[in-house]
């Protein structure tokens, strides 16, 4: 691994791109959301949301909240709006994002992160605990490589079924020195392939060897 500059004015215009591309059919989920939540107060969380994100390719939204849930809403047929909850965590629950499979991968202030099957999500497959609170988590589209961001300036790197491959330098020279907050990865530029950012006002690219790490798994 190895620490990179960043360019922070590429990355804006990636990620400005990639926005505008995807802002209608985002917003489209949005408001189906929101349309809901006027309609069925019940359906909605009891406490402030701390995530949402898309499926990549279903009409399936899925969000976090401060209640310790993490709720999945379905728009998949235009005529039936479900939601269903999932209590998974007994604390909040910072992130929870869709993997290119039928997985969703939820991060919490518990100290755990959990993987589940869309199409059983009784139970996690995969519980990942860890030493810290986990902030918002990742995951790789190609490796199915998961990022976690920790309150005590760790990122971990595990993959979907719960081991570990890595751990992010955590040193005076390079790594975070306050809480990692948030974790993302770039996979057009392998040069420069995970992103993090922490309260130390820091953003800083890595350079992330993931066929050696999974080589060394």
């Amino acid at each position: 691994m190895e620490l990179l500059g960043l360019n922070l004015k590429h990355l804006w215009q990636k990620t400005n791109t990639a926005h505008l591309h995807g802002e209608t059919w985002w917003w489209q989920h949005y408001a189906e959301v929101l349309l809901f939540l006027s309609t069925d107060r019940e359906a909605g969380h009891d406490q402030e949301l701390t995530h949402c994100c898309t499926h990549p390719t279903q009409r399936l939204v899925v969000t976090a909240s401060r209640d310790t849930t993490f709720r999945l809403w379905d728009f998949r047929d235009p005529s039936i709006h479900s939601v269903n909850v999932f209590q998974g965590h007994t604390d909040t629950v910072t992130s929870a994002v869709f993997t290119v499979g039928d997985n969703v991968v939820s991060g919490s202030d518990d100290r755990t992160v959990k993987v589940w099957d869309l199409k059983n999500m009784r139970s996690p497959i995969t519980t990942i605990r860890t030493d810290s609170a986990v902030n918002r988590i990742s995951v790789s589209a190609n490796q199915r490589i998961i990022a976690l961001p920790h309150d005590n300036r760790q990122v971990r790197l595990f993959d979907m079924s719960g081991v570990r491959l890595a751990r992010l330098p955590r040193s005076n020279r390079m790594g975070h020195r306050r809480m990692v907050c948030c974790t993302t990865w770039n996979e057009e530029n392998q040069a420069c392939n995970l992103f993090t950012c922490g309260f130390d006002r820091q953003a800083i690219g890595w350079n992330i060897n993931i066929p050696a790490l999974l080589q060394e798994k």
